[in-house]
């Protein structure tokens, strides 16, 4: 068969190379959140990013390394202050840099240790990088991936986009009982990653997604996503975008969302979706989050 490109990174939570490296500087009193390991979301929660320049909220831990991330993406994701830290103004920064060996290094910030939520609505005001081979993204993944893996997990993508778009990709991926691939995006992990092990039966994935055009990804907007046991919904600016209803999911299609997700934000470079950087790519290429908030 003829493979296109997938829309999305959805292997990037396979990296052979993943090492959380939690954040070991607190902001401020007045920024920080005192938080339980592993605080599950029964209260609001917010991360407004005051603090000090340079530092980072102890509610964001990194993940690091390189190695593709399973979708032959090109950065080595570290857990350097050039890569993510705030400006002193109100903002956290994720930036993706030009090395001297002429590879890539950029950061994945998650609140994996710190914060999950069930159902709520979680949301960022987020302006996002623009430039050939950057694949920026607001997204969450379920608490569970390390004892079921991939897409068992479960995975929804609040906000994307690759390259230099007038678009916004959001969507939803769920495994399906019988390993074979549904959805839009018709191809599974064995089709682009012969001889992975994966879980078998849970080998197979379903997609839904939605391009939001007309939106310039480098301006700042309010990204959201409210979660029922009935359904997934997506706003930008508060208009509701896309909605995917646990009824209208088909054959062997399973709905893995009615447990506890975390959220991640990171700047990936290169990859099957956007294709390489170039020469003209920004270095650094710069996301910027106001906030980020969560409420029940």
């Amino acid at each position: 068969m003829t493979v296109s490109p997938p829309r999305r990174g959805f292997f990037r939570r396979l990296g052979s190379h993943v090492a959380p490296v939690a954040a070991v500087t607190a902001l401020s009193a007045a920024a920080a959140l005192s938080l339980p390991a592993t605080a599950h979301a029964d209260e609001p929660f917010s991360l407004e990013f005051n603090g000090a320049a340079g530092t980072l909220p102890s509610a964001l831990q990194h993940e690091t390394g390189a190695g593709g991330w399973g979708n032959n993406e090109v950065q080595n994701y570290t857990a350097d202050r050039l890569n993510s830290r705030l400006d002193g103004n109100g903002n956290l920064l994720i930036e993706a840099r030009r090395a001297a060996t002429g590879g890539w290094t950029s950061a994945r910030l998650t609140t994996k240790d710190s914060f999950e939520f069930t159902y709520g609505t979680i949301s960022a005001r987020i302006s996002l990088p623009q430039g050939r081979g950057l694949h920026p993204a607001f997204w969450l993944l379920g608490s569970d991936i390390d004892s079921v893996g991939y897409p068992a997990a479960g995975e929804v993508d609040i906000a994307e986009t690759i390259n230099t778009s007038d678009w916004v990709h959001v969507g939803v991926h769920g495994p399906t009982a019988l390993g074979t691939a549904t959805g839009s995006l018709d191809i599974s992990l064995t089709d682009l990653l012969p001889g992975l092990p994966l879980p078998g039966p849970l080998a197979g994935r379903w997609e839904r997604g939605h391009d939001l055009t007309g939106v310039d990804p480098g301006d700042f907007h309010e990204y959201a996503v409210t979660k029922t046991s009935s359904q997934i919904r997506f706003t930008i600016d508060g208009n509701a975008v896309y909605t995917i209803n646990r009824s209208s999911l088909t054959g062997d299609e399973r709905w893995v969302f009615d447990k506890p997700m975390y959220a991640l934000l990171n700047v990936a470079v290169g990859g099957l979706w956007p294709g390489p950087p170039s020469s003209t790519t920004p270095s650094p290429a710069t996301m910027t989050v106001d906030w980020l908030r969560y409420t029940p």
